[in-house]
């Protein structure tokens, strides 16, 4: 159903011969340069919530969603979603397509604003569903200073500094749940030059500190205030060559460049003054199956920064071609490992080589 320019919508009817019947309206409001305001609601009567759940009986289920999104100048936008769902498995359930993308959904509220080389981002993150594990930020703000020249000298900064009231939240109201507020602020200064016409060196040296207030709750820990030093390099270069008629047509590829980029990145951190087991844990490690961000401030867990002597090593496969008359990227292929020269208890000397392959025939 369509209304106007602005207003329009849908009735969803839906009837599962095991299920039973659900029901459900969309709505979608177009607010010109204010935004665009959408809401989704879903009912069902379930007849058999066991037969997915074992030992699940509630048969009323249902959810909410409502988002909003602006672009209220090029450089300031805003958007907020509220997800509300009255079971942990009803995405599972039925709407499968949003479970696998994203499981337990959150709700929030975001602004920024941008300048050339500064962003202000303000975060709202409160928990709707209770039956979810959630790092409520009731606010989070953040001012990150992106990577520019410092006046007419070779040297670059970049900076991220935040301020968040932070509440760790356990599933169904437990109460090992813990909150603290946290200010926290790192910079960064480095010196990129290119030797011999094709060697590119960064040396940097950084500083971080932050400070927690007392916490409260299932984590009892007093008042912190941690430093961080980080220093290392990064040195990489380029190796091409080009068979300008060499041709695939199978994959409408006309001429080949092959670009190699060998890489090491050195990293060293040593033991700040205090250790993640001694903070509380709101933004830490998650456990995964990849090599985790070496460099900060891409490395964004801020409570579980700890000591680090390592060596990164990586090498860049780039195969190019020309497809209708512009340079495209046939295959990207990166390896990389590293060499940890003094290990933590959780670190071995050397990890896995890693290998990550994207192919567009």
């Amino acid at each position: 159903w369509t209304a106007n320019e602005t207003l329009s919508g849908a009735m969803h009817f839906d009837y599962r011969q095991r299920r039973g019947v659900g029901v459900g309206p969309e709505l979608k409001l177009n607010l010109g340069r204010y935004g665009e305001l959408n809401f989704d609601g879903y009912y069902l009567r379930d007849d058999a919530p066991q037969v997915s759940s074992p030992g699940f009986t509630e048969g009323n289920r249902h959810r909410l969603k409502f988002s909003y999104e602006a672009s209220i100048r090029t450089n300031f936008t805003v958007k907020a979603v509220v997800r509300e769902q009255g079971d942990p498995f009803i995405l599972r359930d039925f709407f499968e397509w949003e479970y696998q993308r994203n499981t337990q959904p959150s709700s929030f509220l975001e602004v920024e604003y941008l300048w050339d080389n500064w962003g202000l981002n303000a975060l709202a993150m409160p928990r709707v569903n209770d039956f979810f594990e959630r790092i409520e930020r009731l606010p989070d703000v953040q001012l990150t200073g992106l990577r520019q020249q410092v006046g007419n000298t070779p040297l670059y900064y970049e900076s991220e500094s935040s301020a968040a009231y932070l509440n760790h939240e356990f599933a169904n109201n437990s109460a090992a749940s813990f909150a603290a507020t946290r200010l926290d602020s790192y910079h960064q200064v480095l010196l990129p030059k290119t030797y011999f016409g094709w060697l590119n060196l960064t040396p940097r040296i950084g500083g971080r500190y932050t400070y927690y207030s007392e916490t409260t709750g299932g984590f009892a820990g007093a008042e912190a205030n941690r430093w961080v030093f980080n220093t290392g390099a990064e040195a990489s270069m380029k190796i091409s060559r080009t068979w300008a008629d060499r041709d695939l047509p199978l994959f409408k590829s006309k001429g080949l460049r092959h670009i190699i980029e060998p890489t090491i990145n050195y990293v060293f951190v040593p033991s700040p003054n205090k250790l993640p087991l001694e903070l509380p844990q709101f933004d830490s490690t998650i456990p995964t199956l990849r090599l985790l961000p070496l460099d900060y401030p891409d490395f964004n867990a801020i409570d579980s920064v700890d000591s680090e002597n390592t060596v990164r090593f990586g090498l860049r496969n780039n195969v190019q071609t020309k497809r209708d008359g512009q340079v495209d990227t046939l295959l990207n292929w990166n390896l990389f490992t590293d060499w940890h020269l003094r290990t933590r208890p959780d670190q071995e000397t050397f990890a896995d080589v890693f290998s990550d392959i994207d192919f567009k025939p």
